[in-house]
């Protein structure tokens, strides 16, 4: 339906149904953000609870990959709550507990201030992100300037809370999401009886299945669900191809 409300917020008819699927669609979009956040962190408690940092290396490599799933969820959550853009925002601050607002408030302090521009985050309730020394040091009758950094890639007080904060974000969407599919379904009645023109257009927008999924496992995968009356959440990764010298 997101090709035919396309067609329709071209021509200029059926304005609330052109906003009922995007709504409905922002709905699916906002939840999967929310639910790749919340397993990004909960595989930072995995990782770390079954470390064994045998190396400098292996310390090195977990810090890096702790750091990215961190941002991510942080990026993720803010993208499905606060930042703003073309899709439609559905979760706003109320129906939140005190604590709740306050580990959103930190989130959205993280991200602008410390994440998705650069800040130390010095108001950070478990410390600051960043931390900066410019070291003047006489050693050996030498004189030296050295810039030393130290950032802390993951935050375990604030992803604590956080994974508590998404639970209940996706209980908010989902509650939302089933309120939506309503409207367009009702108001998708009201225009085909209506409008003499939806009926008969409605082959030239069915579903291209090979066409949306990026892959053709994908697509079987999909054509099975459709056919058994079962559809599933899908989520896929692309292999990368190796290289041959």
């Amino acid at each position: 339906m997101v090709k035919l409300s396309a067609q329709l917020a071209e021509e200029g008819r059926h304005p609330e149904l052109v906003k009922a699927i995007a709504r409905a669609a922002a709905a699916g979009s906002i939840r999967e953000d929310l639910r790749a956040a919340l397993a990004s962190l909960r595989l930072v408690e995995k990782m770390q609870g079954e470390a064994s940092r045998e190396s400098v290396r292996d310390m090195s490599d977990e810090t890096t990959v702790t750091g990215a799933l961190f941002t991510q969820a942080i990026i993720l959550y803010a993208r499905a709550t606060f930042t703003t853009g073309k899709r439609p925002g559905l979760l706003g601050e109320s129906g939140l507990s005190e604590e709740d607002r306050a580990t959103h408030d930190e989130v959205k302090l993280l991200r602008n201030s410390a994440i998705g521009h650069f800040g130390r985050g010095d108001d950070l309730q478990d410390g600051p992100l960043v931390r900066e020394a410019v070291i003047l040091s006489f050693t050996r009758g030498q004189k030296q300037l050295g810039v030393y950094t130290v950032r802390a890639q993951h935050k375990a007080q604030l992803s604590a809370r956080l994974c508590h904060l998404i639970e209940v974000r996706l209980r908010q969407i989902a509650d939302r999401q089933d309120a939506l599919f309503d409207t367009v379904h009702s108001l998708f009645s009201q225009a085909v009886q209506q409008d003499a023109k939806l009926g008969p257009s409605l082959p030239q927008f069915q579903f291209d299945i090979e066409a949306f999924c990026a892959s053709p496992d994908a697509a079987q995968r999909l054509y099975a669900q459709l056919e058994a009356g079962q559809i599933e959440d899908m989520d896929y990764v692309v292999s990368i191809p190796k290289h041959q010298p």
